[in-house]
Formats: structure tokens, sequence, C-alpha cells
């Protein structure tokens, strides 16, 4: 379905959820086509570096949803917005991630689409909206810094993985440290009943993602396009890379010098890094996490060739 270049407002959070997240499975229209090639080991391995939000990311248990996912859809025609959710709601169900089957959730993952993302997200920023409230400063920048037709971020707590309680970092962390310095108070602590060097003592959740797409820049694109983009940029704290290389994937879809050929859908690799991701242990570092992508790669090429056989 190609989308359509006349543009309405529309919110669809969870219409098409509860049928797909309840059988597993999703329409012809919705059927996950991923590109298959031979890749080498270490370039999948640098690709998911590159592509991983953080410098020390790998060395952290990579963020995830722990709540089903909800999707909601803005700035597309009725009949788009539901294509695109549709999608997204395949793509998760495919990667093995919990989709709502609440018929009114509420929306934690956002695909907007807008005139221009740079003045939007700005705006959404000075109006304290519910989306950004919570980035901090060094946050704010990061999406400022983004470039081309795209801009995404995610919400992101440290929780303890035994509780799910919330563990205060950065500015929230300091002044619970010196509020118990000077009142009878007790000083943060993390307490886990197991730590590794296997599993780390805390868990990282990403709360809400918001991505932004520029109007312009779906002339010529399909719904799966938007859908598959902002699968990656949604469900995981991920980046464009840096700059083409050997491994394809959807997130160089609207990078300047790179969109032109960039895959219209999701690729071998892409469904393999998500995959590997909500599978692997909460706790995990993601360079260990990340370390199961290839077989999973193998393991999806496989169903797919069982599938065209039958």
């Amino acid at each position: 379905m190609p989308l359509s270049k006349k543009w309405f407002a529309a919110c669809a959070a969870s219409t098409c959820i509860m049928g797909l997240a309840a059988t597993g499975t999703a329409s012809a229209q919705d059927t996950i086509v991923v590109e298959g090639e031979r890749i080498e080991t270490a370039d999948i391995r640098n690709t998911a570096r590159d592509i991983t939000s953080g410098a020390r990311a790998m060395f952290q248990p990579l963020a995830r949803f722990q709540r089903p996912v909800c999707p909601g859809v803005y700035g597309l025609s009725e009949d788009a917005a539901q294509a695109v959710l549709d999608r997204i709601v395949a793509n998760a169900i495919s990667a093995g991630i919990d989709v709502s089957e609440e018929p009114e959730c509420g929306a934690n993952v956002w695909v907007i689409v807008v005139d221009d993302a740079a003045a939007t997200f700005e705006q959404l920023v000075e109006e304290d909206s519910f989306m950004t409230r919570h980035l901090t400063p060094f946050q704010e920048r990061t999406v400022r810094d983004q470039n081309g037709a795209a801009r995404a971020w995610n919400l992101i707590t440290r929780r303890n993985p035994d509780t799910g309680q919330r563990i205060p970092d950065g500015f929230d962390n300091t002044a619970s440290y010196v509020e118990s310095r000077t009142r009878p108070v007790d000083t943060p602590i993390n307490e886990t009943s197991e730590i590794s060097r296997l599993d780390l003592a805390i868990r990282t959740d990403i709360e809400l993602s918001v991505v932004l797409v520029e109007r312009a820049a779906l002339d010529d694109l399909e719904v799966v396009a938007l859908a598959d983009y902002s699968t990656m940029r949604l469900l995981a704290p991920t980046e464009p890379p840096a700059e083409d290389n050997a491994v394809r994937t959807v997130l160089t879809l609207f990078q300047p010098g790179l969109g032109e050929t960039s895959p219209r859908e999701l690729t071998a690799f892409d469904l393999g890094y998500l995959t590997a991701l909500y599978r692997s242990s909460p706790t995990r570092p993601a360079r260990l996490a990340m370390g199961g992508i290839q077989y999973q790669m193998e393991r999806i090429g496989d169903e797919q060739d069982e599938a065209e056989d039958e």
C-alpha cells in the first residue's frame, strides 16, 4: 500500500493488536519478509556495535520493553496508519516481543509524521510533552545531533532485576545520596540476589519510544518501509550506522547519502538483532546478548526456506 500523498491526522493505538497477538500470526499483507545474504561474523558484530546507541552500551544490559508494546500512529490517513500499526505488531511478534492485547491500551511506541522533525522535537520540549519530559539535557542534545528526515528517542530507566524497582541515576542518584547524608534516610542501595560476569545487577527498561518522520521523505515509500524503519528505532535503542557497510540494515532509510540504496524492509540482520536482544537475559551485557544475532539470522533463513518448500 503506497503512503497517501494527502495527509490527515489519525491516531489508532491498538485496534489491530488483539487478533494478531492472540493468534501469533499476521495476514498475508503483514508477512515478514527479510532480505537474505551471506555475511561474515565480524561484519555482523561491527554493525551491531555501530547501530547500538551509547559509547559504552555494549558493556551494559541493552534496553528493551518489559511491558507489552502498544503502538500508536499520528499524521497519516486512517488506512495508512492502520497498515503501519499492523506491520509493527507483526514485526514485534516475529521477534518474540510481547504485544498488548488490550483494545484500549495506552500507546508506548509512537510513529509521528510531521512537516519538520527537528522543529517538532523542539516544540515538544518547549511544551514539556510527556514524550520528552524525562529526557536529560544530554539525551536532548543527542536527538538534536541526529540528521536526515527522521528523529527518534527512547525513554529508558534503570531497574532492579529482582523487584523491578527503579534505580536512581544521574542527578537523581546524586540528590538521593546527598539527602541521605543530611537527613535520616537510607543511602540508595541496589540489592540483588544474583550477579556474575554473565548477568549484571541492573536491567534497563524502555518506557516509551518515539520516532518523528518528515512527510516529504515518504513520497515514494510503501507503508512497509516506514513501519520497518520505525520498528528498529522504537523497539531497541538503535541509531543509523555512521556509514554504509557490509551488513545492510533498514536503519539507513532516511540517512543522507544512504537512503537511496537502503533496504525498504527489515533485513535478516535487523530481525536477527531484535530477536537476539529480546530472547537474551535482560541483565546480560549487550556484547554477549548480541552474540546471538548470527544464530537468529540463520534460524530465520532456515524457516523461510522451509516455508517456501511447503
